[in-house]
């Protein structure tokens, strides 16, 4: 991959991570609010931006290589310059499309997958609950 490959790589990637962090990160605070469940925000935030980095990184990576290989075939065929154009947006485009939805699903079901590890868990077998001095049992907040 020579370095304005890689430059696009870098592009790509920069926009692609801010719009699934982004828009990963409202989409799952609206199903946060719907489902009422309480998370370790955190934890969740943090692994989401590391997810959402590494998704963008190899999305662009992956559409961008198809594309070079699939623009190389098709400019292989061309004969005159409108030809060439269309290879070079029409053969291009669909890879890095594609990759950039691959990207999407992969943000959607790992999101998925980090609300359910960031999960606030109770415990089950706790200490025992204090009484109080008219014999009831003391309400816990936490």
């Amino acid at each position: 991959m020579g370095t304005d490959l890689a430059w696009l790589t870098g592009v790509l990637a920069f926009f692609w991570f801010l719009l699934y962090w982004i828009l990963g990160g409202v989409a799952f605070a609206l199903l946060l609010l719907l489902r009422l469940s309480r998370i370790r925000k955190v934890r969740f935030g943090c692994l989401f931006t590391l997810y959402a980095l590494a998704v963008a990184v190899t999305a662009a990576y992956g559409g961008v290589r198809y594309s070079h290989e699939a623009i190389g075939q098709c400019l292989a065929e061309a004969d005159n310059r409108a030809q060439v154009v269309t290879a070079i947006f029409g053969c291009g485009g669909i890879g890095i499309i594609g990759a950039f939805v691959l990207g999407a699903s992969a943000i959607l079901f790992g999101g998925l997958f980090l609300l359910l590890i960031s999960r606030r868990h109770r415990a089950v077998g706790g200490p025992p609950v204090a009484e109080a001095p008219s014999g009831q049992p003391a309400h816990r907040y936490f």
